[in-house]
């Protein structure tokens, strides 16, 4: 097995060569090893037992591995996350593909260079033996997928589970360049992950945020056209579509909607109501007014992921109970050290083997 460095020597070339900033952002071996160096205390705590010198015993950092990764066909983003950390920890790592397989996803894992290969198994099928083989078990999708594979874990595994979530962003009032934001955040992977923004908050006036929203969505669109989806997607959009234009012919105060002409390309919509509700997905965004009360969001509010807001915003939503919090623009591009639903990227993925004086 190669020791540390090396793997972050090999890691940092491979996505480098890959141009995976996308993904992962910008980093190099050293920013790998700080991050080790920040989880376990001690950037070689994988490769030997390190002194405490506070009481002179030795700890050794040891991955719970293999991993296996259960991974979620809507964007490559959570799937190379993931991997890269199983494998910059040294474990092995089974890796379950999702149908369809984003093609930049198998693209990452097969050019993996040759010292890092024999630490990926790549499989289509997942038999109890292959399940139950793994340590440590990585789940992403559904909260029924959850619940399913949390009935198959054993007491010798551990569960990283991570079901359904969605984003929000916040502004304090409604401009051009915040619209722009607004729609990178919503629109850039079609409201397939986690961290796409489903719904804008705004303090003052946030009807105002509408005109300003369609007109960056309708030319976001011309730029990066949104792609084919299926019939019923499309229906599911239209339907949603019709009901807002009823609300808004019979209370005019209470809803409005902005949205594509002769497609479902886009769609921004007005709602007087704080409540947040799950977006139809693909590309449309709901408008509420910030409530002085965040339970007023309702129940959805507990599977909030990441809150996108201004920096004078901060510290008025700060002690809110979500694991994520990002400036306005910046939702889809979390950093690579960052805690995903609250779980420690690094150290959740080893145990420590002691040996005291």
């Amino acid at each position: 097995m190669i020791n540390t460095l090396k793997r972050a020597t090999l890691i940092t070339k491979h996505c480098k060569n890959l141009a995976t900033n996308e993904y992962l952002g910008t980093f190099n071996e050293q920013d790998l090893l700080h991050w080790i160096k920040e989880e376990l205390g001690n950037e070689q705590a994988l490769d030997d037992f390190i002194t405490n010198k506070q009481n002179s015993n030795s700890s050794k950092a040891i991955p719970k591995g293999p991993i296996l990764h259960i991974i979620s066909g809507n964007t490559p983003h959570a799937g190379i996350q993931s991997l890269l950390r199983g494998i910059l920890i040294g474990a092995l790592n089974i890796i379950k593909l999702p149908t369809p397989t984003p093609p930049y996803l198998i693209k990452w894992i097969d050019q993996l260079p040759a010292p890092l290969k024999p630490q990926v198994t790549v499989i289509d099928h997942l038999d109890d033996k292959t399940f139950h083989s793994a340590h440590t078990v990585i789940a992403i999708g559904s909260d029924l997928t959850m619940l399913q594979i949390q009935k198959r874990i054993l007491p010798h595994q551990t569960f990283i589970p991570h079901g359904h979530k969605l984003s929000i962003g916040l502004i304090d009032q409604a401009t051009t360049e915040t619209a722009k934001l607004i729609v990178k955040d919503a629109c850039q992977f079609n409201q397939q992950g986690c961290l796409s923004m489903h719904a804008i908050y705004v303090i003052n006036n946030p009807e105002e945020l509408l005109p300003m929203l369609a007109k960056e969505m309708q030319q976001y669109e011309k730029m990066n056209p949104r792609g084919e989806i299926s019939i019923s997607e499309s229906g599911i959009i239209s339907n949603h579509r019709e009901v807002i234009k009823y609300e808004s012919a019979n209370a005019p105060s209470l809803s409005a909607i902005n949205h594509s002409k002769e497609n479902t390309h886009w769609t921004a919509i007005y709602k007087k109501s704080p409540t947040l509700k799950p977006s139809t997905l693909n590309r449309l965004i709901t408008i509420h007014p910030w409530p002085d009360n965040f339970d007023a969001l309702g129940p959805e509010r507990h599977f909030i992921s990441t809150l996108a807001t201004q920096p004078h915003l901060i510290k008025k939503i700060q002690h809110l109970d979500i694991p994520r919090i990002c400036p306005i623009g910046k939702s889809q591009q979390p950093h690579l050290t960052w805690h995903h639903d609250g779980f420690a990227p690094l150290a959740s993925l080893i145990r420590w083997r002691d040996i005291e004086n």
